[in-house]
């Protein structure tokens, strides 16, 4: 199942794509974290964390936006103490707003907002 799923995210990666908007910036989600987001053409990159200095998960995701989608594979990192992965697909409801779409791996957050 883990290939499959890789498979299709490369897949989709490769599909032409329309940037909504420059995503770049700190983000507040409702699962009480701090996200900052970095957007390079269409690709996507994010930091996101609970607590600086004591969060209970920290992770990472890469991927990319098309149209108004924001199309990511996600990994918690070890500065947190929840280790889990996933796919994310966001919809961007504005350029300052977003909302999970599709989650895997346990992942806790629904909506982002740009402050």
């Amino acid at each position: 199942m883990k290939q499959v799923k890789a498979l299709l995210f490369l897949f989709m990666l490769l599909l032409p794509a329309t940037v909504f908007a420059d995503l770049t910036g700190k983000w507040i989600c409702n699962d009480g974290g701090k996200y900052y987001m970095r957007q390079l053409g269409k690709e996507v990159f994010w930091y996101g964390e609970h607590s600086v200095n004591n969060p209970d998960w920290s992770n990472v995701a890469s991927g990319y936006v098309d149209g108004n989608q924001i199309i990511l594979r996600w990994a918690d990192v070890p500065k947190g103490r929840i280790m889990q992965e996933g796919i994310l697909i966001l919809r961007l409801d504005n350029p300052n707003r977003a909302t999970a779409t599709y989650k895997t791996g346990g992942f806790g957050g629904s909506i982002w907002t740009r402050p």
